[in-house]
């Protein structure tokens, strides 16, 4: 009884996260610039279509859009971000319209889909930085994977001679959550090697 709900719990997750979430897709045959790329050869990758995931160091709401920053993750197949305790950069995207902070907060994972726009010279701190950018972006924000407590109840035959009797018990499946990726203190962050380059306006 226990193996089989534990299979229904983990079906469902697979199912829900099989495909790429709607908002962040793009046609078939696309050929999506990698943050690494975007970062080397900006010049000649200016324009085109790129996805990007991370975890959100700051964001800003401007009169007309919002400005992210985001930590660089890797992705999933199905888009979400796989967060760890160093990245290899971070970048920005400009998302029209008002995003309410207290709803996509610091430390929350996204995926972004949208046009690579260049470079962009920023600060992390009092630290110069230049970001990789995204413009006009669609968003999909990942909700973090509760707790999940699974009971169940084992039934023993009873035995005159043994004296085993129906003896109920709890056992607990956890499945640790991923959506809300806290950024440890010592976490790095490291940027790579690029040229220093406004992004087109």
């Amino acid at each position: 009884m226990y193996k089989r709900i534990c299979l229904v719990v983990l079906a469902l997750l697979v199912s829900a996260c099989s495909t790429i979430p709607e908002r962040i897709q793009v046609p078939e045959g696309t050929n999506l610039v990698s943050y690494q790329d975007a970062a080397s050869k900006s010049t000649q990758l200016a324009g085109q279509k790129a996805r990007w995931g991370g975890v959100v160091a700051k964001i800003e709401n401007k009169a007309e859009n919002t400005v992210l920053e985001v930590v660089y993750y890797p992705l999933k197949s199905y888009g979400r971000p796989i967060a760890g305790d160093e990245s290899i950069g971070r970048f920005k995207v400009y998302v029209d319209g008002f995003m309410d902070p207290m709803v996509y907060k610091v430390g929350r994972s996204m995926t972004f889909t949208g046009e690579f726009s260049g470079l962009e010279e920023g600060l992390v701190g009092e630290h110069k930085y230049v970001f990789p950018t995204l413009q006009n972006a669609n968003y999909y924000l990942w909700q973090d994977i509760q707790q999940v407590d699974v009971t169940s109840v084992h039934v023993w035959p009873y035995d005159y001679w043994s004296g085993w009797y129906p003896r109920p018990y709890t056992r607990g499946v956890y499945i640790r959550s991923t959506g809300r990726a806290t950024m440890p203190a010592g976490a790095a962050t490291k940027p790579l090697p690029v040229k220093t380059e406004r992004a087109k306006q």
